[in-house]
């Protein structure tokens, strides 16, 4: 289990590299632009949508113009959040971590979370999900991607950057066996291809789920 404190120092010390490599990719992601175009059509007037692990806010951005208005940016970073309420200051974003989310029950109306799980192992995944039932309301959708695999990497360097951290890569079916044990119905699962000289080279999974109850 990776302690939060690695990721929280992590993504501090590159925060700024990374909004100035990451806040246009979208642009260059078809199939993101359009799976994130149709959430936000089906979920704009469900209440308060939260996105989860932001970043720099480059998909919270994509989704405010895409027509949610009503959304906050989240992520365990305070430099981060500094950074995206720089370059977006006509969105909320807020410090939180997604194993404990400083909202009540039942509060949002929607969820996004673009690989906010990917230094997390399955037993913190499984406390995510958790959190997340927790936060939505009943029938809320949660729309997620994530790198596929088995294997975890390490890294100590982040464009010459120093950091400490692990990224895992997960596996489909244990996913959707966790959303499952968590009282989620699965929407939608796709897994896709990296873009070439875009993005990393990795298969990627998209997730889209719906809260059909409380879980345990």
């Amino acid at each position: 289990m990776q302690p939060q404190e690695k990721i929280i120092k992590t993504y501090n010390a590159t925060a700024e590299n990374y909004a100035a490599t990451r806040i246009d990719e979208l642009s260059k992601k078809h199939f993101d632009r359009l799976i994130l175009k149709e959430f936000a059509r089906l979920n704009e007037n469900t209440g308060t949508c939260a996105d989860l692990g932001c970043g720099p806010g480059q998909t919270t951005k994509f989704l405010f113009d895409a027509g949610l208005r009503d959304i906050i940016g989240m992520d365990i970073s305070p430099v981060m959040v500094k950074v995206a309420r720089r370059i977006f200051p006509l969105i909320k974003f807020e410090t939180a971590d997604l194993l404990a989310l400083p909202y009540r029950e039942n509060y949002f109306g929607s969820a996004v979370a673009f690989y906010a799980i990917v230094h997390f192992d399955y037993h913190q995944v499984d406390l995510a999900f958790k959190e997340v039932n927790r936060v939505l309301k009943k029938g809320a959708h949660f729309l997620f991607s994530f790198h596929v695999g088995e294997e975890t990497m390490h890294f100590d360097k982040a464009n010459e950057i120093d950091v400490d951290i692990d990224l895992h890569f997960l596996q489909t079916d244990r996913i959707l066996k966790l959303l499952d044990d968590n009282k989620f119905r699965i929407i939608d699962t796709l897994e896709r291809l990296p873009y070439p000289d875009v993005e990393w080279a990795t298969k990627r999974a998209y997730v889209w789920a719906e809260k059909v109850d409380d879980a345990v």
